[in-house]
Protein backbone atom coordinates (compact mmCIF):
# COMPACT_ATOMS: atom_id res chain seq x y z
CA UNK A 1 0.00 0.00 0.00
CA UNK A 2 2.27 2.75 0.87
CA UNK A 3 4.79 1.84 -2.15
CA UNK A 4 1.39 2.06 -4.65
CA UNK A 5 0.62 5.81 -3.11
CA UNK A 6 4.46 6.73 -3.27
CA UNK A 7 4.73 5.93 -7.01
CA UNK A 8 1.43 8.41 -7.59
CA UNK A 9 3.68 11.03 -6.00
CA UNK A 10 6.60 12.89 -7.71
CA UNK A 11 9.62 11.45 -5.90
CA UNK A 12 11.14 14.59 -4.66
CA UNK A 13 7.54 15.39 -3.22
CA UNK A 14 7.63 12.44 -1.17
CA UNK A 15 9.47 10.94 1.80
CA UNK A 16 8.21 6.92 2.95
CA UNK A 17 9.39 5.32 6.06
CA UNK A 18 8.85 1.89 5.27
CA UNK A 19 8.52 -0.93 8.14
CA UNK A 20 11.00 -2.99 7.78
CA UNK A 21 13.91 -1.31 8.63
CA UNK A 22 17.16 -1.31 10.59
CA UNK A 23 17.18 0.89 13.76
CA UNK A 24 20.75 0.08 14.51
CA UNK A 25 22.20 3.30 15.51
CA UNK A 26 26.11 3.82 14.44
CA UNK A 27 28.33 5.33 17.33
CA UNK A 28 31.04 5.68 14.54
CA UNK A 29 29.71 7.70 11.46
CA UNK A 30 31.63 9.48 8.72
CA UNK A 31 30.33 13.31 8.09
CA UNK A 32 30.10 14.59 4.58
CA UNK A 33 27.95 17.17 2.95
CA UNK A 34 24.42 18.12 3.52
CA UNK A 35 23.90 17.67 -0.53
CA UNK A 36 25.33 14.02 -0.33
CA UNK A 37 24.33 12.96 2.89
CA UNK A 38 20.54 14.19 1.86
CA UNK A 39 20.83 12.40 -1.44
CA UNK A 40 22.07 9.19 0.39
CA UNK A 41 18.83 9.44 2.63
CA UNK A 42 16.05 10.06 0.40
CA UNK A 43 17.59 8.48 -2.80
CA UNK A 44 20.18 5.51 -1.21
CA UNK A 45 22.97 7.49 -2.99
CA UNK A 46 25.32 9.76 -2.41
CA UNK A 47 25.21 11.56 -5.54
CA UNK A 48 22.11 10.25 -6.97
CA UNK A 49 18.93 12.01 -7.68
CA UNK A 50 15.06 10.55 -7.82
CA UNK A 51 15.54 8.89 -10.70
CA UNK A 52 17.47 6.63 -8.47
CA UNK A 53 15.19 6.44 -5.34
CA UNK A 54 13.97 2.78 -6.85
CA UNK A 55 17.37 0.71 -7.53
CA UNK A 56 19.45 2.52 -4.74
CA UNK A 57 17.20 3.51 -1.89
CA UNK A 58 14.93 -0.24 -2.28
CA UNK A 59 17.17 -2.35 -4.30
CA UNK A 60 14.56 -2.66 -6.79
CA UNK A 61 11.50 -4.24 -4.37
CA UNK A 62 10.12 -1.60 -2.55
CA UNK A 63 7.62 -3.97 -1.06
CA UNK A 64 10.04 -6.02 0.41
CA UNK A 65 13.16 -4.24 0.92
CA UNK A 66 14.83 -3.76 4.15
CA UNK A 67 15.72 -0.50 4.86
CA UNK A 68 18.94 0.80 6.34
CA UNK A 69 19.68 4.62 6.31
CA UNK A 70 19.78 5.15 10.04
CA UNK A 71 23.53 6.20 9.35
CA UNK A 72 22.39 8.12 6.53
CA UNK A 73 19.63 10.22 8.90
CA UNK A 74 22.76 10.65 11.00
CA UNK A 75 24.78 12.56 8.88
CA UNK A 76 22.10 14.83 7.46
CA UNK A 77 20.94 15.86 11.02
CA UNK A 78 24.97 16.38 11.64
CA UNK A 79 25.42 18.34 8.03
CA UNK A 80 22.09 20.36 8.58
CA UNK A 81 23.25 20.75 12.60
CA UNK A 82 26.80 21.95 11.48
CA UNK A 83 25.28 24.25 8.48
CA UNK A 84 23.59 26.34 11.11
CA UNK A 85 26.31 26.37 13.61
CA UNK A 86 28.44 27.78 10.88
CA UNK A 87 25.93 30.40 9.64
CA UNK A 88 24.87 31.18 13.06
CA UNK A 89 28.82 32.25 13.50
CA UNK A 90 29.97 33.56 10.61
CA UNK A 91 26.42 36.21 11.57
CA UNK A 92 27.09 36.83 15.01
CA UNK A 93 30.60 38.42 13.69
CA UNK A 94 28.51 41.25 12.42
CA UNK A 95 25.60 41.38 14.84
CA UNK A 96 26.76 39.88 18.31
CA UNK A 97 23.14 40.54 19.37
CA UNK A 98 21.50 38.35 17.35
CA UNK A 99 20.06 34.93 19.35
CA UNK A 100 21.10 31.55 18.06
CA UNK A 101 19.18 29.40 15.86
CA UNK A 102 17.46 25.94 16.13
CA UNK A 103 18.81 22.87 13.77
CA UNK A 104 16.52 19.78 13.46
CA UNK A 105 19.21 18.48 15.30
CA UNK A 106 18.13 20.75 18.37
CA UNK A 107 14.33 20.34 17.23
CA UNK A 108 14.72 16.41 17.64
CA UNK A 109 16.28 16.93 20.76
CA UNK A 110 13.70 19.09 22.48
CA UNK A 111 10.70 16.61 21.45
CA UNK A 112 12.97 13.34 22.51
CA UNK A 113 13.25 14.96 25.88
CA UNK A 114 9.97 16.17 26.45
CA UNK A 115 8.76 12.39 25.36
CA UNK A 116 11.42 10.84 27.70
CA UNK A 117 12.04 13.20 30.87
CA UNK A 118 13.78 11.01 32.44
CA UNK A 119 16.18 10.98 29.90
CA UNK A 120 18.74 13.89 27.73
CA UNK A 121 20.36 13.62 24.23
CA UNK A 122 23.33 15.22 24.17
CA UNK A 123 24.54 16.23 20.76
CA UNK A 124 28.39 16.23 20.09
CA UNK A 125 30.78 16.84 17.28
CA UNK A 126 29.68 13.30 15.17
CA UNK A 127 28.06 11.22 18.19
CA UNK A 128 25.31 10.95 20.27
CA UNK A 129 24.65 10.20 23.66
CA UNK A 130 22.12 10.37 26.26
CA UNK A 131 22.50 11.26 29.94
CA UNK A 132 19.89 9.66 32.47
CA UNK A 133 18.48 11.77 35.59
CA UNK A 134 21.34 12.85 37.96
CA UNK A 135 19.13 11.37 40.45
CA UNK A 136 19.03 7.57 39.39
CA UNK A 137 22.20 7.33 39.87
CA UNK A 138 23.11 5.82 36.20
CA UNK A 139 25.93 6.89 34.03
CA UNK A 140 26.03 8.16 30.33
CA UNK A 141 25.92 5.93 27.65
CA UNK A 142 26.06 6.23 24.03
CA UNK A 143 23.54 6.65 21.14
CA UNK A 144 23.89 2.92 19.91
CA UNK A 145 23.39 1.48 23.18
CA UNK A 146 19.91 3.16 23.60
CA UNK A 147 16.71 0.85 23.98
CA UNK A 148 14.70 0.04 20.89
CA UNK A 149 11.86 1.99 21.64
CA UNK A 150 14.55 5.75 22.71
CA UNK A 151 15.61 4.55 18.64
CA UNK A 152 12.62 4.34 17.04
CA UNK A 153 11.53 7.33 18.31
CA UNK A 154 14.85 9.36 17.15
CA UNK A 155 14.28 7.54 14.01
CA UNK A 156 10.58 8.44 13.33
CA UNK A 157 11.56 12.11 14.59
CA UNK A 158 14.77 12.78 12.53
CA UNK A 159 13.12 11.03 8.91
CA UNK A 160 10.07 13.78 9.48
CA UNK A 161 12.31 17.00 10.67
CA UNK A 162 14.64 16.34 7.92
CA UNK A 163 12.13 15.60 5.02
CA UNK A 164 11.68 17.98 2.09
CA UNK A 165 9.28 21.22 2.66
CA UNK A 166 5.91 20.08 1.22
CA UNK A 167 6.71 16.98 1.46
CA UNK A 168 3.94 14.01 2.01
CA UNK A 169 5.18 11.50 4.62
CA UNK A 170 4.32 8.30 4.43
CA UNK A 171 4.46 6.01 7.60
CA UNK A 172 4.36 2.32 7.30
CA UNK A 173 3.84 1.05 11.42
CA UNK A 174 3.66 4.23 13.10
CA UNK A 175 3.42 2.38 16.45
CA UNK A 176 6.80 0.39 15.84
CA UNK A 177 8.59 -0.36 19.38
CA UNK A 178 6.79 2.86 20.64
CA UNK A 179 5.11 2.42 23.73
CA UNK A 180 1.27 3.28 23.89
CA UNK A 181 1.29 6.13 26.35
CA UNK A 182 3.43 8.25 24.01
CA UNK A 183 2.67 7.33 20.89
CA UNK A 184 -0.18 9.96 19.84
CA UNK A 185 1.94 12.23 21.76
CA UNK A 186 4.94 11.43 19.42
CA UNK A 187 3.26 11.58 16.21
CA UNK A 188 1.43 14.90 17.76
CA UNK A 189 4.63 16.66 18.40
CA UNK A 190 5.99 15.68 15.08
CA UNK A 191 2.52 16.92 13.12
CA UNK A 192 3.05 20.33 15.13
CA UNK A 193 6.45 20.27 14.39
CA UNK A 194 5.93 20.25 10.26
CA UNK A 195 2.57 21.61 9.57
CA UNK A 196 3.72 22.23 5.83
CA UNK A 197 3.83 18.23 5.23
CA UNK A 198 1.15 15.85 4.51
CA UNK A 199 1.70 12.90 6.64
CA UNK A 200 0.09 9.38 6.23
CA UNK A 201 -0.05 6.61 8.19
CA UNK A 202 -0.55 2.89 7.08
CA UNK A 203 -1.48 1.03 10.63
CA UNK A 204 -3.14 -2.34 11.76
CA UNK A 205 -2.74 -1.22 15.17
CA UNK A 206 -6.87 -0.14 15.62
CA UNK A 207 -6.10 2.22 18.92
CA UNK A 208 -3.73 4.53 17.00
CA UNK A 209 -6.39 4.68 14.68
CA UNK A 210 -9.14 5.67 16.46
CA UNK A 211 -7.22 7.99 19.03
CA UNK A 212 -5.46 9.55 16.21
CA UNK A 213 -7.19 13.45 14.78
CA UNK A 214 -6.50 12.34 11.83
CA UNK A 215 -8.86 14.48 9.18
CA UNK A 216 -9.92 11.17 7.43
CA UNK A 217 -9.78 7.26 7.59
CA UNK A 218 -10.09 4.53 5.13
CA UNK A 219 -9.32 0.84 5.73
CA UNK A 220 -8.61 -1.88 2.82
CA UNK A 221 -11.54 -3.84 1.88
CA UNK A 222 -9.65 -6.02 -0.40
CA UNK A 223 -6.39 -6.31 -2.30
CA UNK A 224 -5.87 -8.37 -5.66
CA UNK A 225 -1.73 -8.78 -6.53
CA UNK A 226 -1.70 -9.33 -9.92
CA UNK A 227 -3.05 -7.33 -11.39
CA UNK A 228 -2.60 -4.87 -8.51
CA UNK A 229 -5.94 -3.95 -7.07
CA UNK A 230 -6.59 -1.86 -3.95
CA UNK A 231 -10.60 -1.94 -2.87
CA UNK A 232 -10.32 1.33 -0.27
CA UNK A 233 -13.11 2.82 1.27
CA UNK A 234 -13.50 5.74 3.60
CA UNK A 235 -14.31 5.45 7.28
CA UNK A 236 -17.47 7.39 7.76
CA UNK A 237 -17.98 9.75 10.74
CA UNK A 238 -21.49 10.35 11.36
CA UNK A 239 -21.89 6.40 12.19
CA UNK A 240 -22.86 6.43 15.48
CA UNK A 241 -20.72 4.51 16.82
CA UNK A 242 -17.83 4.53 19.19
CA UNK A 243 -14.50 5.66 17.00
CA UNK A 244 -12.44 2.40 18.71
CA UNK A 245 -15.24 0.42 17.78
CA UNK A 246 -15.89 1.81 14.37
CA UNK A 247 -12.09 1.46 13.40
CA UNK A 248 -11.73 -2.25 14.42
CA UNK A 249 -15.26 -3.62 12.57
CA UNK A 250 -15.05 -1.76 9.59
CA UNK A 251 -11.49 -4.41 7.95
CA UNK A 252 -13.02 -7.20 9.59
CA UNK A 253 -14.66 -9.71 7.11
CA UNK A 254 -15.53 -11.91 10.45
CA UNK A 255 -19.44 -11.57 11.50
CA UNK A 256 -19.37 -8.39 14.43
CA UNK A 257 -20.57 -9.43 18.19
CA UNK A 258 -21.28 -6.21 20.08
CA UNK A 259 -21.09 -7.10 24.14
CA UNK A 260 -21.44 -5.63 27.38
CA UNK A 261 -18.72 -4.56 29.36
CA UNK A 262 -14.55 -3.76 28.95
CA UNK A 263 -11.64 -5.42 27.39
CA UNK A 264 -10.65 -6.54 30.79
CA UNK A 265 -14.34 -8.11 31.96
CA UNK A 266 -15.17 -11.53 31.95
CA UNK A 267 -17.74 -10.99 29.08
CA UNK A 268 -14.74 -10.77 26.38
CA UNK A 269 -13.26 -14.15 27.65
CA UNK A 270 -16.75 -15.83 27.82
CA UNK A 271 -18.28 -14.86 24.37
CA UNK A 272 -15.04 -14.69 22.55
CA UNK A 273 -14.11 -18.31 23.56
CA UNK A 274 -18.08 -19.48 23.11
CA UNK A 275 -17.93 -17.34 19.46
CA UNK A 276 -15.40 -17.94 17.96
CA UNK A 277 -16.48 -17.22 14.37
CA UNK A 278 -17.35 -13.74 15.37
CA UNK A 279 -15.09 -10.21 16.33
CA UNK A 280 -16.38 -9.81 19.53
CA UNK A 281 -16.06 -5.95 20.22
CA UNK A 282 -17.08 -4.93 23.97
CA UNK A 283 -18.60 -1.54 23.82
CA UNK A 284 -20.15 -0.75 27.49
CA UNK A 285 -23.35 -0.81 28.88
CA UNK A 286 -26.46 -2.64 27.52
CA UNK A 287 -27.93 0.45 25.68
CA UNK A 288 -24.55 1.37 23.79
CA UNK A 289 -24.95 -2.34 22.64
CA UNK A 290 -28.90 -2.31 21.31
CA UNK A 291 -27.06 1.44 19.65
CA UNK A 292 -24.30 0.02 17.97
CA UNK A 293 -25.93 -3.18 16.43
CA UNK A 294 -28.73 -0.20 15.23
CA UNK A 295 -26.46 2.22 13.99
CA UNK A 296 -24.49 -0.74 12.42
CA UNK A 297 -27.38 -2.04 10.44
CA UNK A 298 -28.48 1.42 9.16
CA UNK A 299 -24.99 2.46 7.92
CA UNK A 300 -24.50 1.98 4.18
CA UNK A 301 -20.59 1.65 4.47
CA UNK A 302 -21.19 -1.09 7.14
CA UNK A 303 -24.27 -2.99 5.88
CA UNK A 304 -22.43 -5.85 4.23
CA UNK A 305 -21.07 -7.07 7.73
CA UNK A 306 -23.66 -9.73 9.80
CA UNK A 307 -23.78 -7.58 13.27
CA UNK A 308 -25.20 -9.75 16.64
CA UNK A 309 -25.26 -7.86 20.25
CA UNK A 310 -25.96 -9.74 23.50
CA UNK A 311 -27.15 -7.86 26.86
CA UNK A 312 -27.95 -9.13 30.53
CA UNK A 313 -30.99 -10.14 31.00
CA UNK A 314 -31.51 -7.05 32.76
CA UNK A 315 -35.09 -7.62 34.18
CA UNK A 316 -36.26 -7.57 30.29
CA UNK A 317 -39.82 -9.41 29.87
CA UNK A 318 -40.72 -11.61 27.01
CA UNK A 319 -41.99 -8.60 25.29
CA UNK A 320 -38.72 -7.10 25.05
CA UNK A 321 -36.88 -9.52 24.34
CA UNK A 322 -38.74 -11.02 21.30
CA UNK A 323 -38.25 -7.37 20.42
CA UNK A 324 -34.68 -7.45 20.47
CA UNK A 325 -34.30 -10.83 19.09
CA UNK A 326 -36.21 -9.19 15.75
CA UNK A 327 -32.95 -6.76 15.48
CA UNK A 328 -29.97 -9.17 16.07
CA UNK A 329 -29.71 -8.55 19.97
CA UNK A 330 -30.30 -11.53 22.28
CA UNK A 331 -30.56 -11.98 25.87
CA UNK A 332 -29.02 -13.84 28.39
CA UNK A 333 -30.71 -16.33 30.72
CA UNK A 334 -29.62 -14.69 33.76
CA UNK A 335 -29.55 -11.34 34.96
CA UNK A 336 -25.30 -10.70 34.09
CA UNK A 337 -22.92 -12.97 32.77
CA UNK A 338 -20.98 -14.07 36.01
CA UNK A 339 -24.16 -15.51 37.01
CA UNK A 340 -23.77 -17.87 34.01
CA UNK A 341 -21.18 -20.03 36.24
CA UNK A 342 -23.86 -20.52 39.16
CA UNK A 343 -26.38 -21.98 36.29
CA UNK A 344 -26.79 -25.74 37.98
CA UNK A 345 -24.87 -27.83 34.89
CA UNK A 346 -22.09 -24.96 34.42
CA UNK A 347 -21.50 -24.64 38.29
CA UNK A 348 -21.24 -29.07 38.09
CA UNK A 349 -18.70 -28.80 35.27
CA UNK A 350 -16.56 -26.01 36.54
CA UNK A 351 -16.36 -27.96 40.13
CA UNK A 352 -15.40 -30.94 38.02
CA UNK A 353 -12.66 -28.80 36.20
CA UNK A 354 -11.63 -27.55 39.37
CA UNK A 355 -11.28 -31.02 40.92
CA UNK A 356 -13.15 -30.36 43.75
CA UNK A 357 -14.53 -33.05 46.02
CA UNK A 358 -18.49 -33.87 45.89
CA UNK A 359 -19.24 -31.51 43.10
CA UNK A 360 -23.48 -32.28 43.81
CA UNK A 361 -23.00 -31.56 47.36
CA UNK A 362 -21.32 -28.27 46.57
CA UNK A 363 -24.38 -27.43 44.04
CA UNK A 364 -26.52 -28.34 46.77
CA UNK A 365 -25.04 -26.00 49.13
CA UNK A 366 -24.77 -23.08 46.84
CA UNK A 367 -28.51 -23.81 46.08
CA UNK A 368 -29.13 -23.01 49.96
CA UNK A 369 -26.84 -20.22 49.69
CA UNK A 370 -28.55 -18.77 46.97
CA UNK A 371 -31.84 -19.39 48.43
CA UNK A 372 -31.12 -17.87 51.48
CA UNK A 373 -29.80 -14.64 50.05
CA UNK A 374 -33.03 -13.92 48.15
CA UNK A 375 -35.03 -14.75 50.72
CA UNK A 376 -33.40 -12.29 53.32
CA UNK A 377 -33.42 -9.88 50.57
CA UNK A 378 -36.84 -10.13 48.39
CA UNK A 379 -38.06 -6.29 49.81
CA UNK A 380 -34.33 -4.84 48.80
CA UNK A 381 -34.20 -6.98 45.11
CA UNK A 382 -38.02 -5.53 44.93
CA UNK A 383 -37.48 -2.05 45.60
CA UNK A 384 -34.58 -2.16 43.31
CA UNK A 385 -36.13 -3.73 40.59
CA UNK A 386 -39.36 -0.94 40.68
CA UNK A 387 -36.99 1.45 40.71
CA UNK A 388 -34.77 0.50 36.78
CA UNK A 389 -38.15 0.42 36.21
CA UNK A 390 -39.37 3.31 36.46
CA UNK A 391 -35.86 5.04 35.53
CA UNK A 392 -36.97 2.59 31.85
CA UNK A 393 -40.15 4.22 31.77
CA UNK A 394 -39.46 7.46 32.70
CA UNK A 395 -36.80 7.51 30.00
CA UNK A 396 -39.31 6.27 27.15
CA UNK A 397 -42.14 8.69 27.90
CA UNK A 398 -43.31 10.53 24.65
CA UNK A 399 -45.44 13.98 25.44
CA UNK A 400 -47.30 15.81 22.70
CA UNK A 401 -48.52 19.29 23.72
CA UNK A 402 -49.52 22.63 22.02
CA UNK A 403 -49.93 24.84 25.52
CA UNK A 404 -49.60 24.39 29.29
CA UNK A 405 -53.08 22.85 29.76
CA UNK A 406 -52.35 20.09 27.17
CA UNK A 407 -48.65 19.38 28.08
CA UNK A 408 -50.17 19.16 31.83
CA UNK A 409 -53.05 16.35 30.98
CA UNK A 410 -50.66 14.69 28.81
CA UNK A 411 -47.64 14.60 31.30
CA UNK A 412 -50.56 13.51 34.17
CA UNK A 413 -51.43 10.32 32.17
CA UNK A 414 -48.24 9.35 31.06
CA UNK A 415 -46.89 9.17 34.41
CA UNK A 416 -50.37 7.68 36.23
CA UNK A 417 -49.59 4.45 33.58
CA UNK A 418 -46.38 3.63 36.36
CA UNK A 419 -47.43 2.40 39.40
CA UNK A 420 -44.22 1.71 41.30
CA UNK A 421 -46.23 -0.48 44.03
CA UNK A 422 -47.49 -2.66 41.56
CA UNK A 423 -44.07 -3.28 39.99
CA UNK A 424 -42.61 -3.80 43.45
CA UNK A 425 -45.41 -6.21 44.29
CA UNK A 426 -45.23 -8.19 40.85
CA UNK A 427 -41.61 -8.35 41.12
CA UNK A 428 -41.83 -9.83 44.75
CA UNK A 429 -44.08 -11.95 44.34
CA UNK A 430 -41.95 -13.77 40.90
CA UNK A 431 -38.92 -13.73 42.93
CA UNK A 432 -40.81 -15.76 45.78
CA UNK A 433 -42.16 -17.92 43.61
CA UNK A 434 -38.64 -19.34 42.19
CA UNK A 435 -38.01 -19.29 45.69
CA UNK A 436 -40.89 -21.73 46.87
CA UNK A 437 -40.54 -24.02 43.37
CA UNK A 438 -36.30 -24.24 43.85
CA UNK A 439 -36.04 -23.07 40.29
CA UNK A 440 -32.45 -21.43 40.41
CA UNK A 441 -31.73 -20.67 37.10
CA UNK A 442 -35.24 -17.93 37.94
CA UNK A 443 -33.54 -16.94 40.86
CA UNK A 444 -30.40 -16.28 38.97
CA UNK A 445 -32.81 -14.77 36.38
CA UNK A 446 -34.34 -12.18 38.62
CA UNK A 447 -31.83 -11.66 41.28
CA UNK A 448 -29.05 -8.71 40.94
CA UNK A 449 -26.41 -9.69 43.27
CA UNK A 450 -23.13 -9.30 42.71
CA UNK A 451 -22.21 -11.39 46.10
CA UNK A 452 -23.19 -14.51 44.81
CA UNK A 453 -20.05 -15.28 42.74
CA UNK A 454 -18.22 -14.69 46.00
CA UNK A 455 -20.26 -16.90 47.51
CA UNK A 456 -19.90 -20.09 44.92
CA UNK A 457 -15.67 -19.34 44.95
CA UNK A 458 -16.08 -20.07 48.38
CA UNK A 459 -17.99 -23.15 47.97
CA UNK A 460 -15.64 -24.25 45.25
CA UNK A 461 -12.44 -23.96 47.75
CA UNK A 462 -11.28 -20.43 46.66
CA UNK A 463 -9.93 -17.31 48.14
CA UNK A 464 -11.94 -14.60 45.91
CA UNK A 465 -14.80 -14.07 43.08
CA UNK A 466 -11.27 -12.34 41.43
CA UNK A 467 -9.84 -15.92 41.56
CA UNK A 468 -13.14 -18.07 40.27
CA UNK A 469 -13.04 -15.34 37.16
CA UNK A 470 -8.91 -15.50 36.64
CA UNK A 471 -9.34 -19.64 36.56
CA UNK A 472 -12.13 -19.08 33.84
CA UNK A 473 -10.32 -16.84 32.37
CA UNK A 474 -7.14 -18.84 32.20
CA UNK A 475 -9.04 -22.25 30.98
CA UNK A 476 -11.60 -20.43 28.39
CA UNK A 477 -8.38 -18.36 26.93
CA UNK A 478 -6.42 -21.80 26.31
CA UNK A 479 -9.19 -22.79 24.24
CA UNK A 480 -9.29 -25.75 25.89
CA UNK A 481 -12.28 -28.22 25.31
CA UNK A 482 -14.41 -29.63 28.29
CA UNK A 483 -17.46 -30.20 29.67
CA UNK A 484 -17.38 -26.74 31.26
CA UNK A 485 -16.82 -25.00 28.24
CA UNK A 486 -19.89 -27.60 26.77
CA UNK A 487 -22.11 -26.59 29.25
CA UNK A 488 -21.07 -23.10 29.21
CA UNK A 489 -22.01 -22.58 25.38
CA UNK A 490 -25.32 -24.32 26.04
CA UNK A 491 -26.39 -21.97 28.39
CA UNK A 492 -25.50 -19.12 25.74
CA UNK A 493 -27.99 -17.33 23.66
CA UNK A 494 -27.76 -19.54 19.30
CA UNK A 495 -26.45 -16.85 16.79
Amino acid sequence: MGVFIENQIPAKLVHRIAAQKSLSLNDNINLISLERASGLLRFGHADGNETWKATQRWGNRPAVHFLSDFDALLQTLFAKHNRVATKFLQDARDNPSIRPPFSEFDRLKAIWQRLLPHRSLEINEASVQVSPAPSSGQKNYAGGEMSDGERAIFYFLGQCLVAPENAAIIIDEPEAHVHKSILQQLWNSIEQARPDCSFLFITHDTDFAAAHKASKRYFLKAYVHTPMQWDIEEIPDDSGLPEQALVELVGTRRPVLFIEGDRGSVDLTVYSSQYADYLVIPIGSCEAVIHSVTSFKTNPALHRLEVRGIVDADDRDTNEISRLNQRGIHALQVCEVENLLLLPNVFLALAELLLCIDPPGLLNRLFSEVVADANSNLDLAAVRFAIRQIDKRLKSVEITARDSTSLGVAYQNQISSIDPLALFNDFKSRLAKSIADADLPMILKLYDNKGLLARASSILGLKSRNELLDKVRRHLGAGATSRFSDELARALPTL
